[in-house]
């Protein structure tokens, strides 16, 4: 009940200040990465690789079996997972249905919780530290029931000169995976994130 009531008040305050979520034409925003996945090599080194939205993507269509990457995309769903926060899914491009889920985006702005945003007045701006959920195991996440990262997330809202409200939003973020499947050791990944084109 608590966090409805969280949600419910952030919601008024978009609305109070001019600029809600529920007005945008669009939700889902192609998900932009780009980052170091370090392990430890078999000589006892740690080393990192590059990852990337797309390596991320190829991932995720492994496990769906999935070949055909132009079929599919990654996307930063604001809202997606309420009443707890975003998501970022693996949708179907021919009609957007969600495929899965990769990341949760939760609990950033959780008052029950003791978790607090930091906005702006016109309530235009929003940074806040989310706690970062994977929901399936691949070679880059750990579905796991509790947090296994987190994200420092800015949200920007801004109307342009003809009255349409952008949405930007960019940050970093960091995660573990556990060894698991063909994981034969620990990974902790970290990069940067924002929003590409407007998908639906």
């Amino acid at each position: 009940m608590k966090r409805m009531k969280t949600v419910f008040t952030i919601g008024a305050a978009f609305l109070l200040g001019g600029s809600s979520l529920f007005s945008q034409s669009y939700y889902e925003y192609k998900f932009l990465f780009s980052g170091t996945a370090y392990h430890t090599d078999s000589s006892g080194t740690i080393v990192g690789a590059p990852i990337t939205d797309q390596t991320l993507l190829q991932s995720q269509a492994q496990r769906l079996n999935i070949t055909d990457l132009s079929t599919i995309s990654l996307v930063y769903h604001l809202d997606g997972g309420p009443p707890y926060g975003d998501t970022v899914d693996v949708v179907s491009n021919a009609n957007g249905q969600t495929l899965t889920t990769e990341f949760g985006f939760f609990f950033g702005s959780d008052l029950s919780l003791g978790r607090y945003a930091v906005t702006n007045a016109a309530q235009t701006e929003i940074r806040r530290v989310d706690q970062l959920y994977n929901f399936s195991s691949t070679t880059y996440t750990y579905g796991n029931s509790d947090s296994l990262g987190l994200a420092f997330t800015c949200k920007r809202f801004l109307s342009d000169t003809n009255g349409n409200l952008n949405t930007f939003v960019d940050g970093s973020m960091c995660w573990d995976v556990t060894p698991t499947g063909t994981n034969s050791g620990s990974l902790f990944c970290i990069g940067d994130f924002s929003l590409g084109q407007p998908m639906f």
